[in-house]
């Protein structure tokens, strides 16, 4: 878990071949459960974005266990998510207010708020998330610059 652009895909994809986990992306494969391109739901209004991968993120968490997954940032507003990632092993990758707002874009899945005043957005919503990513992290890691190094922390500690 973090805020967008923190490196969620790509830990993920790092740790899950480190793993021989399954890595369940959440752009591509929320589109794939909820037949719609990824163009399709990058043109959603936020609340029905941030719907659908509440519904996501709580079916990967309710299937097969073990695997990878970057789940959404806006899941842990969903006050049925938080509660299920209590019950998960929960990352929270972190990084600075600054980074997360320099790596925010436009475009993509998850940003279509920012278009418009988007760096209050997007400090808005790191400030209101942060909390709640640190009430259900079982692990925190602040990252660094290198997401191969990131992720042998990470491997330390599921070690």
């Amino acid at each position: 878990m973090g805020p967008m652009g923190v490196g969620k895909s790509t830990l993920g994809k790092i740790l899950a071949a480190k793993l021989g986990w399954p890595y369940i992306d959440n752009d591509s494969d929320l589109a794939i459960q909820s037949a719609m391109s990824i163009e399709d739901l990058s043109k959603l209004s936020v609340p029905e974005l941030h719907k659908f991968e509440a519904e996501f993120i709580s079916r990967v968490i309710d299937g097969a266990a073990p695997v990878i997954s970057g789940a959404a940032a806006s899941v842990v507003e969903n006050e049925h998510v938080l509660e299920q990632l209590k019950s998960v092993y929960a990352i929270y990758l972190v990084i600075p207010l600054e980074t997360a707002i320099e790596r925010a874009s436009v475009g993509t899945v998850g940003r279509q708020a920012i278009t418009e005043s988007g760096v209050q957005i997007v400090r808005d919503r790191y400030e209101r998330r942060d909390p709640l990513y640190r009430q259900v992290a079982s692990l925190i890691i602040e990252l660094g610059d290198s997401p191969e190094a990131d992720a042998e922390k990470i491997l330390a500690a599921l070690r």
